[in-house]
């Protein structure tokens, strides 16, 4: 079995350091990162939008906890037509408004986080402006157009080409507007250059203006030749061609069960499974996320759903207070059971340890691939709804299934999962007792 985990190390290591320390992969990874404030901040009041405030909903509607009817002494018309409703309408109003803005605009925000980091990459002195070129070159690929419901045309931007569904054009236009921008800022040939006593921000600011007009000048024109030649708009092309297949494809049983194997078999060589596949992640599962979140979709597999399943790993310290002899293992599993609540896995991975440790890696990455097929059939037959808002990766399970849901019952989908997870260690960690009694026996120091 060593001998095997070798050489799979010998294969894999290579592989996932050469993908975590891209740095195009890195600072795609970093830029929605850099947007996680938002997409919680809106979750946050997306969440009591459809959940705190909604007056048939899970916490005031009669199928919840009725908490309107306890609130108001009103039940059935009277309820609905009571002014404690029409109070919790105008907070869902003004609670939607800041859900509509941060999410559909997510990728113009991506644009901008994104093309400053490629900046820096590449190493380009002003990198705001790579970023605010990155923005107008968007906007210029986008069309400038609405249909209005009479049929007539009228002069604006559709929110569609701003959202979730346009950010695979947002990373492919951003990496070529501040790749060529870059090129051209290091061709002297078109630099204008100031006198020492002009400001260095207006000097700079000249000295990059030549380029910034070659580059729009380009993007103006290949827009330009797409409409003239009657195609749609580039993300229409995009979306149609690759991102919406891609989305299609990653909704499958057997990618997302892929996906999974990948971050975890990887976490337990000690890598971080999460960068290794962030570029999944980002391309597929987070829009899908932020689809479920407008209410566009109901994607199964999201960003969400794959982030409630983190509950397998604290199975492992309760399996281990139930069935472990071993005080090494107990011990361990106390320091690490605080920090497990809130989904940090390190001192279990390292302490126990799970990262090469052969006799947890089937349990280790069996788990999270039955949670996953647990959690379709619970949105399948109706038990629970998809995951719809975000919510951070350290909210303790049962809460984080819930307000990720929306429901009770993605919290009850996290316990059945922790129970599941817990009964498939115990075996393991029992094959781990005789393990630690035969170390024992072999250091003459066991006692019976």
């Amino acid at each position: 079995m060593q001998g095997f985990i070798n050489k799979l190390e010998k294969l894999l290591m290579p592989l996932a350091n050469i993908v975590s320390s891209n740095k195009y992969l890195l600072a795609m990874r970093d830029s929605f990162s850099s947007l996680i404030p938002f997409i919680v901040g809106g979750s946050f009041f997306g969440i009591f939008n459809w959940v705190v405030f909604e007056p048939e909903g899970t916490i005031l509607g009669e199928l919840g906890l009725n908490l309107g009817k306890v609130f108001t002494g009103l039940e059935g018309e009277a309820y609905l037509n009571s002014g404690f409703v029409e109070v919790c309408r105008n907070l869902q109003s003004m609670c939607n408004s800041v859900v509509t803005v941060t999410f559909g605009i997510f990728s113009l925000l991506l644009v901008l986080t994104f093309g400053y980091r490629l900046a820096k990459m590449w190493k380009n002195q002003e990198p705001f402006i790579a970023a605010a070129l990155a923005l107008v070159a968007y906007l210029l690929i986008t069309p400038a157009s609405v249909t209005g419901e009479a049929g007539d045309v009228i002069g604006a931007f559709s929110t569609s080409y701003f959202g979730s569904s346009a950010v695979l054009t947002a990373i492919i236009a951003t990496t070529f507007v501040v790749w060529f921008y870059c090129k051209l800022t290091k061709n002297e040939k078109i630099r204008i250059k100031m006198p020492e006593s002009v400001p260095p921000a207006v000097a700079n600011s000249f000295a990059v203006l030549i380029p910034v007009i070659i580059v729009l000048f380009v993007v103006t024109l290949f827009q330009s030749i797409l409409t003239w030649i009657g195609e749609p708009a580039l993300n229409d092309i995009l979306y149609a061609a690759l991102q919406a297949p891609l989305m299609g494809f990653s909704q499958g049983l057997g990618f997302s069960l892929i996906y999974q194997f990948l971050v975890w078999f990887f976490w337990w060589f000690g890598i971080h499974g999460h960068n290794v596949t962030a570029v999944i992640q980002n391309l597929v599962y987070m829009p899908a996320q932020l689809a479920n979140q407008a209410g566009e979709a109901s994607y199964i597999f999201s960003n969400g759903f794959f982030e409630a399943g983190l509950c397998h790993v604290i199975a492992l310290p309760i399996a281990i207070f139930i069935a472990s002899k071993r005080d090494d293992w107990r011990a361990i599993s106390k320091v690490g059971l605080p920090a497990m609540i809130f989904n940090v896995q390190e001192p279990l991975a390292f302490g126990v340890p799970i990262v090469l440790n052969p006799l947890l890696l089937i349990p280790y990455v069996l788990n999270p691939l039955i949670n996953t097929v647990i959690g379709m059939l619970f949105i399948e037959i109706g038990l629970m709804p998809v995951f719809r808002y975000v919510v951070p990766w350290t909210m303790p399970a049962f809460f984080g299934g819930m307000i990720g849901t929306g429901s009770i019952m993605g919290g009850v989908y996290q316990l059945v999962c922790i129970a599941i997870n817990v009964a498939i260690f115990i075996p393991f960690v029992l094959a781990g007792n005789a393990q630690y009694k035969n170390e024992q026996e072999q250091l003459g120091t066991v006692s019976e």
